[in-house]
């Protein structure tokens, strides 16, 4: 198997020459055909970092992940291509566990998981979501997101493989203002289209992170887009999948804040962490904040 690697950056240079590094030796030399960088107008020395590592480099014509993206992926030229993320430690058997994925019909993407590096809380918290949905399926049968969650479980953009005719058939990568969401928005076309996404639960790569405040600020982003992201899928029918009953709404928002301590307190037991019974509640909280700002949005539009 021969294949591209792409990725968008903006201001890595504290992390990339690991990520990079790691990536050079993980990748089968002979696989890798073209390395595709594009810097989204960083303020560092992101391009001089991938120049040294031998990537190809361009700028970002507009700006944000799907437009970054996007672009790299047209200068694409082999039948698999690889997008990797600036922040990501790719796992050491990523190649011998994803590559073989795609001897399955209609697979068109593939992915490995990754957990954050750190705090530990966090790290353990995202351990328990995978055992919850995958691994223990009666436990907590009431949440209203279960199914939606079980479907984009792991569909991420950072250490992922994909047949680049598929990708060029659907319209590429889906444009999102938030730069977010858009893997959930690429799972629904896909499937929409007959297409599969499979991720190997087995391949855990690590989610290089700064610390609980950067966790906190991302969960904010991530409800911001949320909203945005349903009102995609709804516009373009792709809910093939019955899954946006599973959409937060602001019922929902409110009980799973509401409820949060006590979910921290049982997921810390669980998983033998204390520190989580503080870090669900704060996570909640920072989602729930987002959420409303989401709203807002929403209204103002």
């Amino acid at each position: 198997m021969r294949f591209d690697v792409i990725s968008w950056v903006k201001d890595g240079a504290w992390v990339l020459p690991r990520t990079l590094k790691r990536l050079e030796r993980v990748l089968p030399s002979e696989c890798v055909h073209r390395k595709i960088m594009v810097d989204d107008h960083s303020s560092d020395e992101t391009r001089e970092i991938g120049k040294d590592f031998n990537w190809e480099v361009y700028s970002n014509p507009e700006s944000g992940i799907s437009s970054g993206a996007n672009y790299a992926l047209s200068k694409v030229d082999c039948p698999f291509f690889m997008s990797f993320e600036q922040d990501l430690l790719l796992s050491e058997d990523w190649f011998t566990k994803i590559s073989p994925l795609f001897d399955k019909e209609r697979v068109a993407v593939a992915s490995g998981v990754r957990f954050s590096t750190h705090p530990k809380a966090i790290r353990d918290l995202e351990k328990y979501v995978y055992m919850k949905y995958l691994q223990e399926k009666n436990l907590a049968p009431y949440l209203s997101n279960r199914k939606a969650s079980v479907f984009t479980l792991g569909k991420t953009l950072d250490n992922t493989l994909y047949v680049t005719e598929v990708m060029k058939k659907i319209g590429g990568f889906p444009m999102m203002s938030t730069n977010c969401g858009i893997d959930t928005l690429l799972a629904y076309t896909l499937n929409v289209n007959g297409f599969r996404w499979n991720v190997s639960a087995t391949c855990v790569s690590k989610h290089i992170r700064r610390g609980l405040r950067q966790e906190l600020s991302h969960q904010r982003w991530y409800a911001i887009a949320s909203v945005e992201t349903r009102k995609k899928i709804l516009a373009k029918n792709l809910d093939t999948l019955d899954c946006l009953d599973g959409f937060v709404t602001f019922k929902h928002a409110v009980q799973r804040l509401l409820l949060s301590p006590i979910a921290g307190v049982f997921v810390s037991v669980k998983m033998r962490n204390p520190m989580i019974a503080v870090v669900h509640p704060l996570i909640k909280l920072s989602w729930f904040v987002g959420y409303l700002d989401s709203l807002k949005v929403s209204e103002g539009e």
